[in-house]
């Protein structure tokens, strides 16, 4: 029995030796690990919240002007008779300040094309007549202007910036036709932005006949920004004009698509809300709106036509293709500003 005791003693502290070896190894116990700390996300709440807080300049306007009119659809046709009624449809196009080269360009083939040819209207003959403006012609403020008090023309076209509601920019960015609507505007041009207020004294120095013609001002918002100002000098010239305006920021990378579409319109004697589907309808980066609003709608009387007039009642234009209004690709693509 006596033998048995070490034997059995020594085996103990062999295995509890090697116990010992392990632990001793792989340590006795986890260190225990602090959990890490969760990153607080910032959620939108949280950010509007800061937004909010952001002092903000009580004198500064709107971002974005009032847009309501997309889905108006404008009554009747431009008054055609008048306009064909001395033989000679006049077309006067103004690009403005900064408009790109190769967009102004584009339109060129298709106005030379024009110029000169007849249109047909109901038996009637007349000459297309079209002069093109651009920041690089002299005076093209003034010649804006005289446009306008001109009542042998019977389109005028402006595509350019509207300023954000100052005015047409003509030869450089403050050479600008002033015909706001005396709200105050955020001039983004430059840091820091500027604020003043949209005045109108050249649009009130300006004559305009009482003969009928369409103004069409293709420009950013200029719905929002110019309709009461040119409405009111309207009234006060006694003028019949149909302006045509735009609601939304147009792109003038794209602008020729969208005047060359209404120069055609013109010439196939669509109504106004052919010519505002067809607008509407070309599409870059966003859509654009085209707001009518006409101060005089022909009566239609096709009882009353004679009946050799129902033959050249159609849109004829001698020795001009059906391509004479398509237009080139564009290289690069730039966004309009205001």
């Amino acid at each position: 029995m006596t033998a048995l005791k070490p034997t059995l003693f020594s085996r103990f502290v062999t295995v509890l030796c090697a116990v010992a070896m392990v632990v001793l190894l792989m340590g006795a116990t986890t260190k225990a690990r602090t959990p890490a700390k969760k990153k607080k996300v910032q959620t939108t709440k949280a950010r509007v919240i800061k937004k909010k807080s952001i002092p903000r300049d009580e004198h500064a306007p709107a971002k974005d002007p009032p847009r309501s009119h997309q889905n108006d659809v404008p009554p009747g046709r431009p008054w055609y008779e008048s306009m064909f009624g001395d033989n000679i449809l006049r077309i006067a196009i103004f690009w403005g300040w900064d408009h790109p080269r190769e967009a102004v360009e584009a339109t060129f083939p298709a106005f030379e094309s024009l110029n000169g040819k007849h249109v047909y209207y109901r038996g009637r003959k007349a000459r297309i007549e079209i002069g093109v403006i651009t920041q690089v012609s002299p005076n093209p403020k003034s010649l804006f202007k005289a446009a306008l008090e001109d009542p042998s023309i019977d389109v005028v076209i402006y595509s350019g910036h509207g300023r954000y509601g100052g005015g047409m920019a003509f030869s450089d960015r403050d050479d600008i036709f002033r015909s706001g609507n005396g709200e105050m505007i955020e001039d983004r041009h430059t840091k820091p932005y500027r604020h003043f207020k949209a005045t109108s004294e050249d649009l009130d120095e300006t004559q305009f006949p009482n003969s009928y013609r369409i103004i069409v001002l293709n420009c950013c918002d200029s719905e929002a920004h110019f309709r009461e100002s040119w409405s009111r000098r309207f009234r006060e010239s006694g003028a019949v004009s149909d302006l045509v305006l735009v609601e939304y920021p147009v792109f003038n990378l794209y602008d020729n698509r969208r005047v060359l579409n209404l120069i055609q319109d013109i010439l196939s004697f669509a109504d106004w809300k052919t010519i505002k589907q067809r607008y509407d309808s070309e599409v870059h980066k966003r859509r654009n709106s085209l707001v009518v609003k006409p101060v005089f709608v022909p009566e239609e009387a096709p009882d009353s036509r004679r009946q050799d007039d129902e033959i050249t009642d159609a849109t004829c234009v001698e020795d001009t293709g059906a391509d004479a209004l398509s237009i080139e690709e564009p290289a690069p693509e730039v966004a309009a500003r205001p």
